[in-house]
């Protein structure tokens, strides 16, 4: 009977120690810093980005095509941000997989995951590519589509482009994500060189 007492306890330290330490990575989650190192093959309707810029004023060569997206009503935004994630704490870090999620002036237009294990001790770092593919066509309408394409190209409003996301770790078989998103960058759109 001592015996089974002394399992049980053991069993109850070991779980609750368990609990202790996934609360710990959690909170060095909030406390990692996270950056973008690049923003990648950005493109509007198939057409690299850079093609919409001469001379710093707007390509006028593609209106026809970008007239031909809007008349479909299909505008697809698509890219790969390169986001590093440094741990500067002493606890370890660690997730199990992260939702990103891609917001236009605020409104979400894709969201994303990234089912990845990533363990970080004290100033350690990774880098995560991270994919997307958005129908902006909506955005761009309900801002004017002159005025809409005007903030993507010239990148003067903070906030245009925005990159969020909430990690999660593993706790038994769920996964127990980061209570509401980390804004990662406000302004994606800085990282695109004309």
């Amino acid at each position: 009977m001592k015996n089974i007492l002394t399992l049980c306890i053991a069993t109850i330290v070991l779980f609750s120690g368990c609990e202790i330490n996934k609360k710990a990575q959690m909170e060095a989650l909030g406390q990692c810093t996270y950056t973008i190192e690049s923003m990648d093959r950005l493109t509007i309707g198939g057409q690299p980005v850079n093609n919409f810029m001469k001379n710093g004023q707007v390509n006028l060569a593609v209106l026809p095509s970008m007239a031909l997206l809007l008349l479909s009503k299909d505008v697809p935004l698509e890219a790969q941000v390169n986001m590093k994630i440094t741990n500067p704490v002493a606890k370890k870090a660690a997730m199990n997989s992260f939702k990103y999620l891609i917001e236009i002036q605020g409104k979400p237009v894709f969201e994303g995951t990234v089912d990845e294990n990533i363990n970080l001790d004290q100033n350690q770092s990774t880098t995560i590519p991270l994919t997307f593919k958005a129908n902006i066509f909506g955005v761009a309408k309900e801002a004017g589509f002159e005025n809409f394409l005007n903030e993507m190209l010239t990148r003067k409003s903070e906030g245009f482009i925005a990159l969020k996301i909430k990690p999660s770790i593993k706790i038994g078989n769920s996964n127990i994500y980061y209570p509401g998103y980390i804004t990662v960058d406000n302004n994606l759109m800085q990282r695109i060189k004309f």
